[in-house]
């Protein structure tokens, strides 16, 4: 089960890295200045927080089995169709649509992990489930280059187009081996299949907005989205336009940078799994699991007084190990508040998390546009996972217990 969602994940991360990848192509073929690719990402973001939040409820109520490939099948479509705009706005609707379906991926996931594993174990199928996010990212650049290559011996005279239409069509291939795969019974939406009972936790939704833990949830969602996101978003450009970097350079380096995420991810949920099994508390193992990756986030501060080469790339892939090392402890954490509402508790931190990536993108790409430089952006993203743990420790530290629910 953990190795289908990080497929589904890998496939959510490829369809949503081709525009990174192409970044300074669709920038040339539109004539895109850095605020309004800033709204490409932003239209993204919006719509991810509408699709998470709407996807959370539905999965509350109707089964995954069929939500989950409902939510592929959506996202699919919408990157085959970025292939084919024709214009700026037409590029905005396909990122929109994209955003909106590829929300689903993470209260499905959730949820099914929530049901499936013990607490103690958590943390660590996370982080399987996770890794698809750098798998992906990994995947995509060689891909990309792979694919134009290919476009531009058979004569194809906007290649960038390709690499969408490839990719999305790879999501197809899932949903016939999700239904092949998995049996009706393993993912009811309701908990009886050997999970916990579902009035663990808050018996109505709304008393979670009540239990201090969810708002540390919350400042966690945002700082290390923020972190991870702007990175995704703005190094692609960074490498390129400020230090050279050819797009067959970049693209190697970008795989680096995922490939060291992704171990970052493995190396917590596997670290916090053996600590849990030697007897360490599960809520202290995952506080200390945050403060190491908000640390290592921290070298973004030393982005801007860093030269090229080496010191540069060996700054860079700290962040990324820390930067998405961070959310096998993040999902950990929001799953401790309400089986009952998992699908809930997932798609309002998404949308929140979203919701202020939207806002944040145009800003990000008017700070690049009026400075003439990325170092700004990705200088300071890497403190909000440092004040996300310090909410933590004011609001849910190690010693934390939730009073009982109320029957």
């Amino acid at each position: 089960m953990c190795i289908l969602l990080m497929q589904a994940t890998v496939i959510n991360y490829m369809d949503r890295m081709a525009l990174n990848q192409l970044a300074t192509e669709i920038q040339a073929a539109f004539g895109l200045n850095n605020t309004q690719y800033g709204w490409l990402e932003s239209v993204f973001s919006f719509a991810f927080a509408i699709g998470a939040i709407s996807t959370g409820f539905v999965v509350d109520r109707v089964s995954v089995r069929w939500v989950y490939p409902l939510m592929v099948v959506g996202w699919s479509l919408a990157g085959i169709l970025t292939g084919f705009a024709g214009s700026f706005w037409m590029l905005l609707t396909c990122r929109f649509l994209l955003g909106l379906f590829e929300a689903g991926n993470w209260p499905c996931a959730i949820r099914t992990l929530r049901t499936i594993l013990p607490p103690e174990e958590r943390s660590f199928g996370n982080s399987l489930f996770g890794s698809g996010t750098a798998l992906g990212a990994v995947i995509t650049p060689m891909m990309v280059l792979v694919i134009l290559r290919w476009a531009a011996f058979n004569g194809h005279t906007q290649a960038w187009r390709v690499p969408f239409q490839v990719i999305g069509s790879i999501g197809l291939v899932w949903v016939a081996l999700w239904f092949l795969t998995i049996p009706p019974r393993m993912l009811n939406p309701t908990d009886e299949t050997g999970a916990p009972p579902a009035h663990q936790g808050a018996l109505h939704f709304t008393e979670i907005f009540r239990d201090r833990r969810f708002w540390a949830i919350l400042a966690v969602c945002l700082g290390v989205n923020i972190a991870w996101h702007g990175y995704r978003t703005w190094l692609p450009l960074y490498l390129r336009k400020e230090h050279g970097y050819s797009l067959e350079e970049m693209s190697k380096f970008t795989t680096a940078y995922y490939l060291v995420a992704d171990i970052g991810t493995w190396t917590v949920g596997l670290v916090t799994l053996v600590l849990c099994k030697r007897g360490m508390r599960i809520h202290l193992c995952r506080v200390l699991m945050l403060a190491g990756c908000a640390l290592l986030t921290l070298c973004t501060l030393a982005v801007p007084f860093l030269p090229g080469g080496w010191a540069l790339e060996v700054g860079l892939l700290l962040v990324a190990f820390g930067a998405l090392g961070l959310f096998p402890t993040y999902f950990a954490l929001s799953q401790e508040l309400s089986s009952k509402h998992q699908g809930k508790v997932t798609g309002t931190l998404g949308a929140c998390a979203h919701l202020s990536l939207a806002t944040v993108y145009p800003i990000e790409g008017w700070i690049c546009d009026v400075t003439g430089s990325y170092e700004w952006v990705l200088g300071g993203i890497g403190i909000f996972p440092l004040i996300a743990l310090g909410v933590v420790l004011w609001l849910w530290p190690p010693w934390y217990a939730p009073p009982p629910p109320e029957e």
